[in-house]
């Protein structure tokens, strides 16, 4: 792969990492600054009646473009573009049918009836859209070269890396089973959680994702000799105050 091509690459996984990240954060201060409502909705999903609508169609619109169009290394196997194309499906899908808008300390805008056809299709995208980025962290992130000795001080960043790969992986997976369990042991045997659980949880599982794919993309945790972008940034930074004297 070509230097540029390489770059390229790295630009277009932190852009993932940095979508899923900032989702939360983004539509949170959104209904803030635009609709003056402070509450935090039941789940991320509820945001779709809010002000930040736009947000958050936009984000899992472009989340799914990126993730649909995402390019495999050639000569390796095509699982993870696969994979990838699968999970934007999905996030176009959570944005194509909301989940339905009842929400405690809700800052809806507008509504639209229940339809538990529509929100089972969002709930199913959503999770199978997690489960996807939590294997790929886990199987497929960790992956390298035949015959790459892990072992070898050469390669101690790497280990650094699979090891946030699984921990991503796994807390992904994680929030994503918590919330199965809750919601049937909410609805099956009338326990009562805070009505939030699903927004934090739901947070739980993007901020490891979004971690794992910048990092993937080389933000941090680069091989020694390979400037990270966090530190092509510090040497930007560094640069100006030397040009300036």
């Amino acid at each position: 792969m070509s230097d540029n091509a390489s770059i390229a690459y790295r630009k277009l996984r932190q852009t993932i990492g940095w979508l899923g990240i900032s989702l939360p954060l983004m539509i949170y201060l959104h209904t803030i600054l635009f609709s003056k409502c402070d509450c935090v909705q039941d789940s991320i999903s509820h945001y779709y009646y809010t002000s930040a609508n736009v947000l958050f169609v936009g984000v899992f619109w472009g989340l799914g473009l990126v993730l649909f169009f995402y390019p495999a290394y050639k000569g390796e196997s095509k699982i993870e573009a696969y994979l990838t194309s699968f999970a934007g499906i999905c996030a176009i899908c959570v944005s194509l049918f909301p989940t339905d808008p009842h929400s405690n300390d809700s800052c809806a805008l507008f509504s639209l009836s229940d339809s538990d056809l529509r929100a089972g299709i969002h709930y199913a995208s959503a999770a199978i859209m997690l489960c996807i980025f939590s294997y790929m962290s886990i199987f497929i992130f960790t992956k390298t070269r035949p015959g790459n000795d892990l072992t070898t001080d050469a390669n101690k960043w790497k280990r650094w890396r699979n090891r946030f790969f699984v921990i991503c992986g796994i807390l992904t997976l994680a929030s994503v089973a918590a919330i199965g369990v809750l919601t049937i042991l909410e609805k099956k045997f009338d326990f009562q959680f805070s009505s939030k659980y699903t927004y934090w949880l739901e947070v739980a599982a993007l901020l490891p994702f979004g971690i794992a794919w910048i990092i993937k993309g080389g933000f941090i945790l680069t091989d020694d000799g390979d400037d990270s972008t966090l530190a092509q940034v510090k040497n930007f930074v560094m640069r100006k105050p030397q040009q300036m004297k």
